[in-house]
């Protein structure tokens, strides 16, 4: 919203001559002075507009009665104050109030026309508190919200309207995967979708969140695309992974996350995907480690998609045999390493079971080695990495990873937490939520609650 040239400068010439007045009582200011004294005038100024305007928006001559939901009428009795906790602090506001004589029901039509809850926060600031909550732990949270709007919130107020927001995510959710067990609706979209994706990839981990005395494994997935990045685009560290075939990496990332088993989580993989169109796109890829739930549920939800090992879980088993079988003489481990590494980068499985198997009887690597040659043999099929690299396919699965570390590893995970299984279900679908860009669809709900109720 921009506003007009002249009440800028009618507001700017105001705030100016208050400032200068303000400020002869502290002798030589710096600009952070100057600063705070802005920010508080206008805190306090928004405070007075907004409780001005909503105000305002009563009828001054309030109707002697309205329409009562029982179907009587409720009768005007007076003007009432209502205090709303707004972006700029408490608000006060006045408006008609309505008794009916049959239910006694009370009655504020100025809220329910605005969406105002009284005594409550406003869908505003219950933004910006759900956004510190998933940010932070809700104690912090609350002390940077009253450094930033001079705003004074408990640890529990963040906690509720963080948790909201994850509970209006999961509200959405249900939505969706009604919507995609709908066999009308899916004869429908299918008939007459236009636009379809061409190349969507999946993603799907694991990590462990502290729930009451116990931990428990939040299951977390993403959806997302991929766009190549030059060698010169990726960390010095990280290019000899590269090799020749360059680098993708990931974009427009949509992430989903729940406390579930694995068979419950299904649904969610399966409704968030087909809201991205991956039952509609021409080819779907899924890039995770070796977890036999994880691969179980994309056979039976996306039996025609790509199934693709992480390469760094894979190279991670080598790595281990060659540290237990020759960590005594680094060359000969290196070299050993990287020959049977080339060969996995190369597809050739039969090279690298071989190698494996050369280690399986001895002393210290042997389980090292059976442990690599079950992986290996079991995931066979994803492991085809020259092929993969022909295709132009993403082959890390750094995308979820990076999704389980920013979901349960910083939030959930934070030293000293502990978590009900909702809490930490809502804070979680919150967080994911506010990762994938999603935070606006979910504030305009927060707005139509009161609406609704």
């Amino acid at each position: 919203m921009k506003f007009s040239t002249e009440f800028v400068q009618q507001v700017q010439e105001l705030m100016v001559a208050e400032l200068e007045a303000q400020m002869e009582r502290h002798p030589k200011p710096k600009i952070d002075d100057i600063e705070l004294m802005l920010r508080q005038m206008v805190s306090q100024m928004g405070a007075a507009c907004l409780e001005a305007y909503v105000t305002a928006q009563d009828s001054p001559y309030p109707e002697p009665t309205i329409p009562c939901p029982c179907g009587g009428e409720a009768e005007y009795h007076y003007r009432r104050e209502g205090k709303l906790l707004s972006v700029f602090n408490w608000v006060g506001y006045r408006r008609a109030y309505y008794v009916c004589p049959d239910c006694h029901a009370g009655q504020y039509p100025l809220d329910e026309r605005l969406g105002l809850e009284p005594g409550q926060v406003t869908a505003g600031l219950a933004s910006l508190l759900g956004i510190a909550g998933v940010e932070t732990s809700f104690e912090r949270g609350s002390a940077i919200v009253d450094r930033f709007l001079f705003v004074r919130v408990s640890e529990n107020t963040v906690r509720k309207e963080t948790q909201n927001f994850g509970q209006l995510q999961a509200a959405r959710e249900e939505e969706w995967i009604a919507e995609s067990q709908d066999a009308e609706h899916y004869r429908e979209r299918h008939r007459t979708a236009k636009d379809r994706p061409t190349r969507l990839y999946g993603s799907i981990d694991g990590a462990h969140v502290p729930v009451g005395a116990e931990w428990r494994e939040m299951k977390v997935g993403c959806w997302y695309l991929a766009e190549p990045v030059s060698k010169g685009q990726v960390p010095a560290g990280r290019r000899d992974r590269v090799r020749e075939s360059g680098a993708l990496r990931a974009k427009e990332i949509s992430y989903y996350s729940d406390l579930l088993p694995a068979k419950e989580f299904g649904s969610l993989l399966w409704a968030t995907g087909c809201r991205l169109g991956a039952d509609l796109a021409e080819e779907v890829v899924f890039v995770a480690d070796g977890a036999a739930w994880i691969w179980k549920l994309v056979s039976f939800y996306f039996p025609e998609a790509v199934q693709i090992v992480d390469w760094y879980h894979a190279e991670t088993y080598l790595k281990r045999v060659a540290e237990e079988a020759l960590g005594h003489n680094q060359q000969l481990r290196i070299a050993w390493q990287e020959e049977v590494m080339d060969a996995l980068w190369e597809g050739r499985i039969d090279a690298v079971l071989e190698a494996c198997g050369e280690w399986a009887d001895h002393p210290r690597a042997g389980q090292a080695a059976r442990e690599a040659i079950s992986y290996y043999t079991n995931n066979r099929k994803r492991l085809d990495y020259a092929r993969f690299r022909q295709q132009g396919y993403l082959i890390g699965s750094g995308t979820v990873e990076s999704g389980c570390k920013q979901i349960v590893t910083q939030r959930l995970k934070r030293s000293g937490a502990r978590w009900t299984e909702e809490g930490a279900r809502a804070t979680g679908k919150a967080r994911a939520a506010w990762l994938s860009e999603q935070w606006d669809q979910l504030t305009e709900l927060r707005g139509q609650l009161s609406l609704a109720a």
